[in-house]
């Protein structure tokens, strides 16, 4: 049976509460307890009438059914009913009814019927309608969230392509929570709303096959909870959709209000809304590190943020619609008041933000104070209860302790938090904990939810899915890597048998012999996504004899649960030669356990600066990049095992060729800018109004990184001499020099494409998204077939060109750029 998981984390507000709805900056962090819900096909044995198998309850047909753990809510069966009947735009234009098979003699079922047999029909008929529109309203977050993705995938062409997934609009949904503590039923004021529709949504959006970033989910997700709660945020949405610490920003509600009014109409698409930029709308991922811990207490008393929102707002309409001229001053006065009280808080909350990020427990001190008495008056001049006498108490025993503390979201009860050092957070735990447990506050064992401890997609997880989706999403058939400007002058007489030509290099000076000059390059790893993409890598790497790498290993060394996601890749190709990856910021420790768990050959650097940059969560300190990768170079060859530092994108030139060859790097791939573009990955999950769109260009091309690397005389030669004074000056020899080898990425698309970066002067060519392509679309055989017919094309390439090896290739092709003939010099 095809089934499909989601889980989303739920959430707590950090500062901005309340002026948050009125479009101010907020700070939310998502927190590791989840509301998980799974998607599957509707079979016949679903529906039960009589005990016997039916899809048919009085006449009418249903698709699908709505259930949930919770034993107080009977399951809910759906169709499609009323308007066109295809589930388009979001009215009521789906039919529900409860399950009948009671043994009561009703039509449906519910918590409260105990409406006797013998009653007419008429009655039960509309007990049953009161019923469902109790049990509507307790999954209305659910039905929002199917109406809404329905649509989309409507919109998108996407119920073709599940239905050739074996998928199709009939699908049960089942709804897991751990949010609330499940044997006493304590509601801690987690989001469970926002959750459960941001679960729904990545269900069902995988349920249709639909690739999307997470900026794109998290709008949906809005749109979804907006069409049944008019006055939210949508800050618990961003947390759960997101993850981590995130600065968040609110849309303008009435505009997606009328924006939605015109998808209704018929007059716009969700399409067109997706692609629009949202007024004031911002999400933001903070890069706060594990240097600081958070403290939840729960004061047993829970709260409505609706009310109390509510509450506050109303302050400001006081007096609005009297003629009493002391009634509307004072509203005047209010409103002027509250405004001062947004303007105060947005500075406060960019104040908090910088912060965290810096890990600055003074400087969080100080602004969880000025959050904490911007609230207290708040609270004054609304006559809203905001920090309750227990939430006093709780702030209070934090701050003896030397925390930052505050009340967390409305206030009224709930959550307090604190924020602790993470080499003092279990004294301090154990501390407060005591002395929280005597003012009647229970603490919660709860983190920020980096990683899903479920077992299912966690938020580093995501990020990878995210990447493979988008990956996918931008690939084109035709690269912009300036292959199409490199033509071969044609060899009219060959003078040699196709059998004469021999493809094999020598890799990594003499160490390693490679049949063909080809490789999979770096993809993907750290979810469960990329293990069975890595799994199928492996296998046709095995099946082919390529070399493969794997995709960067930061998810496994943070997180050992993920180590399989990548040690797959040695499990299911024993004997091939395999690389492993890291991020240029690792430590010798790091790579050195990398290329444990692969069992690796080489070890793969990856330079990503401009993703990074542009990644919301990503790093911003780059200083260190090449003493590591000296550091891991020194280590790695001690233990006999090649470093290839290598881009992702972005492409090299001489001067950083140089530069890593004086740090006794013996390989590089020059990774050029024409294939997957991670910086426009990453400007597509940050979402609409806070990207890098104009970096989406930023690099050289994979031509013109080899041609920059072909003209440097001082490159491939045995000194480390630099090509001019200026590389000299910021270039330190470290130790013996090295030969340097050139590998080539970065948009390649056909066999021709290998031989041209060859004939540039790479040893070797690394191929990943044309591979993935191929992979996702066609299959593991497809894959297989592909990158055999490429090492047969290859060959018959160098024999039109009259070249028996590579070396043959490099010195005696000849080769026009952009139309003009251009000789390498020969090394």
């Amino acid at each position: 049976m095809t089934k499909f998981q989601a889980a989303a984390p739920g959430k707590l507000y950090i500062a901005g509460e309340y002026a948050v709805v009125d479009g101010r900056a907020a700070i939310v962090t998502a927190v590791n307890r989840y509301v998980k819900v799974t998607v599957d096909a509707a079979g016949a044995c679903d529906f039960l009438e009589n005990g016997a198998c039916s899809r048919n309850f009085y006449g009418r047909n249903f698709y699908g059914k709505i259930t949930c753990e919770d034993k107080n809510f009977e399951p809910l069966y759906w169709k499609f009913g009323g308007g066109n009947g295809d589930g388009t735009r979001f009215g009521n234009n789906k039919e529900f009814i409860l399950d009948k098979n009671d043994g009561c003699g009703c039509y449906s079922r519910s918590v409260d019927c105990d409406l006797p047999a013998e009653k007419s029909p008429e009655t039960n008929d509309s007990l049953e309608q009161t019923n469902v529109e109790k049990i509507k309203k307790y999954y209305a977050y659910v039905i929002s969230a199917m109406n809404v993705v329905d649509e989309y995938a409507r919109e998108v062409g996407a119920l073709g392509s599940a239905e050739a997934l074996g998928n199709t609009r009939e699908y049960n949904v089942h709804i897991e929570s751990d949010l609330d503590d499940k044997k006493t039923g304590k509601k801690y004021g987690l989001g469970s709303s926002a959750a459960v529709t941001v679960a729904a949504v990545r269900a069902l959006c995988e349920w249709y096959g639909l690739a999307l970033a997470t900026s794109e989910l998290c709008k949906l997700a809005i749109i979804a909870s907006s069409l049944v709660k008019k006055s939210g945020s949508g800050g618990d949405v961003a947390a759960s959709a997101y993850g981590g610490w995130v600065l968040y920003r609110a849309y303008n509600r009435e505009w997606l209000k009328a924006e939605v009014e015109m998808i209704e109409s018929g007059d716009s698409s969700l399409c067109e809304l997706m692609q629009k930029k949202w007024p004031r709308f911002e999400v933001k991922r903070l890069k706060v590190g594990g240097g600081l811990r958070l403290l939840v207490g729960w004061t047993g008393n829970p709260a409505s943020s609706a009310e109390l929102v509510g509450s506050v707002k109303a302050g400001a309409n006081a007096g609005a619609a009297t003629s009493d001229l002391t009634a509307r001053e004072h509203a005047k006065t209010y409103a002027k008041t509250y405004e001062d009280f947004c303007a105060q808080s947005e500075k406060c909350v960019q104040k908090i933000a910088n912060a965290l990020e810096n890990g600055d427990i003074n400087a969080l001190l100080s602004g969880f104070a000025q959050n904490r008495a911007l609230l207290k008056d708040l609270g004054e001049i609304t006559g809203t209860l905001i920090e309750t006498p227990k939430l006093t108490r709780l702030i209070e025993a934090a701050n003896c302790a030397g925390l930052p503390a505050k009340t967390s979201g409305a206030g009224g009860g709930d959550c307090g938090i604190a924020i602790a050092r993470a080499q003092d957070f279990d004294a301090v735990f154990a501390r407060i904990k005591d002395e929280w447990q005597k003012s009647g506050i229970e603490a919660l064992n709860l983190k920020v939810a980096e990683i899903d401890e479920s077992g299912d997609s966690s938020l580093i997880e995501q990020r990878k899915n995210d990447h493979i989706k988008l990956a996918c999403k931008q690939y084109k058939a035709r690269a912009d890597a300036g292959f199409e400007g490199v033509r071969f002058i044609p060899n009219a007489l060959p003078q040699l048998a196709l059998s004469d030509v021999d493809t094999s290099v020598r890799v990594f000076g003499e160490s390693a012999k490679w049949d063909v000059p080809l490789y999979i390059n770096a993809m993907t790893g750290g979810s469960k996504n990329g293990e069975n993409i890595n799994a199928m890598l492996a296998k046709v790497a095995a099946k082919t004899g390529v070399a493969m790498a794997s995709g960067s290993l930061s998810a496994a060394l943070k997180n050992p649960r993920l180590a399989e996601t990548f040690s797959v890749i040695r499990r299911f190709n024993p004997r091939g030669f395999v690389m492993a990856n890291v991020s240029a910021g690792a430590s010798v420790e790091q790579a050195i356990k990398a290329v444990e768990i692969l069992q690796a050959d080489a070890l793969q650097i990856h330079l990503n600066a401009a993703q990074e940059l542009v990644m919301s969560e990503g790093d911003r300190d780059f200083s260190a990049w090449l003493s590591n990768i000296e550091a891991i170079a020194r280590a790695l060859n001690s233990m006999k095992v090649p470093v290839v530092v290598k881009e992702t994108g972005c492409g090299m030139s001489a001067h950083d060729v140089l530069r890593l060859q004086n740090v006794g790097v013996r390989a590089v791939d020059v990774g050029g800018r024409g294939g997957t573009n991670f910086v426009a990955i990453e400007n597509a999950r940050r979402g609409c109004g806070c990207g890098y769109d104009f970096l989406d260009s930023w690099g050289l091309t994979t031509v013109e990184s080899l041609l920059d690397i072909a003209q440097c005389d001082k490159i491939l030669r045995d000194s480390c001499d630099s090509c001019d004074s200026a590389v000299a000056g910021d270039s330190a020899v470290a130790g013996d020099s090295v030969q340097m080898q050139v590998f080539a990425s970065g948009g390649v698309r056909t066999p021709l494409d290998v031989v041209r970066a060859l004939k540039l002067g790479a040893s070797a060519v690394g191929v990943a998204g044309e591979f993935l392509h191929t992979l996702t679309c066609e299959g593991e055989d497809a894959l297989v077939e592909q990158i055999e017919d490429w090492k047969t094309q290859i060959r018959v390439i160098m024999a039109l060109l009259g070249c028996k090896n590579i070396d043959d290739l490099r010195k005696n092709a000849r080769i026009l750029i952009d139309g003009k003939p251009f000789a390498l010099r020969l090394r």
